[in-house]
């Protein structure tokens, strides 16, 4: 199997597995604040990931590279997701999945001027008929007054999250995928404890009553952080930012599907046209122009 193969499909399982996310953070979120619950997320996954790297022997970095590090953890991990999260708490997890589609637009443009990287028109053009699909979304939302705020608030969870993508595609060309997401983990637990204590001290019942209520953690904490970031993270080892970053994509169909199934969510029929749109421009955008040898691709990101 090819490398860019194998970096694709870790991509996807990844931007699965966030999508199952979205459900079990909104679920979640009914009950417990917001920052409370990115404090968990990160501090329980942070506890997993530094022994395994430790283990390992690569939690080592240059001095140099500590202050890249350090905002590599306090966007990607404080800030993207803690906007998501309060973004999903208003909007939904069905139409939380869906805006934060629009992150692979952010990200090709960061990988085209940042990394200078060759991005085919044909993958412009399938990326914008995915934000299309976005745009369509946004502008036909199915629920209550909170709506717009959640949606403004999860725009700037995808631009946060496309820094993110791109500042940790620098590192990784020196240091593990552990490494990397381990560290920033670390940082974005310490940089979000404030805000959860904050939170946790104005609610009466701050942590979750209930088993499920920890499974669901649980699952949010090692799959949706530990696993997932380290298969995002090590798929662009392999794969280009504007091509890798359309993986993402995926993660609004399962999101969508699993809020409508488990949570009850309304969706309204433009949602849907926007669902089409973007899996339409993920398979567009997922096609290699021939004139692209594959080892163009390939080389993009050191491994």
């Amino acid at each position: 199997m090819k490398a860019s193969t194998k970096g694709l499909l870790a991509l996807s399982s990844a931007s699965a597995i966030w999508g199952g996310m979205y459900v079990g953070s909104d679920a979640l979120m009914r009950t417990v604040p917001p920052l409370v619950l990115l404090e968990l997320r990160a501090g329980i996954s942070a506890l997993i990931l530094l022994p395994l790297a430790a283990r390992a022997g690569n939690l080592s970095i240059a001095r140099e590279d500590w202050p890249r590090m350090l905002a590599v953890g306090v966007v990607g991990f404080t800030i993207s997701i803690g906007f998501q999260f309060y973004g999903t708490h208003l909007a939904g997890a069905a139409l939380g999945s869906l805006v934060t589609a629009s992150s692979p637009v952010f990200i090709a443009l960061l990988g085209a001027t940042v990394l200078k990287e060759r991005v085919p028109k044909q993958r412009w053009a399938a990326i914008a008929l995915a934000f299309a699909g976005v745009i369509i979304v946004v502008g036909t939302p199915a629920g209550g007054p909170g709506i717009v705020a959640g949606v403004m608030l999860l725009l700037v969870a995808a631009g946060s999250w496309s820094l993110y993508t791109i500042g940790s595609a620098s590192l990784l060309s020196k240091y593990n995928a552990i490494t990397v997401v381990s560290l920033a983990c670390a940082v974005g637990a310490i940089t979000s404890l404030p805000f959860a204590l904050y939170a946790g001290l104005s609610t009466p019942r701050p942590l979750p009553t209930t088993v499920v209520g920890w499974a669901e953690v649980a699952y949010i904490s090692v799959f949706g952080m530990a696993v997932a970031f380290f298969l995002w993270v090590w798929g662009f080892r392999h794969v280009s930012a504007s091509r890798g970053g359309v993986m993402l994509l995926f993660q609004p169909l399962v999101g969508m599907v699993l809020g409508i199934i488990l949570l009850g969510e309304s969706v309204s029929a433009g949602t849907v046209v926007g669902a089409v749109l973007i899996s339409v421009g993920v398979a567009l955008a997922l096609r290699e122009p021939r004139q692209l040898p594959q080892a163009h691709e390939e080389q993009q990101l050191p491994a």
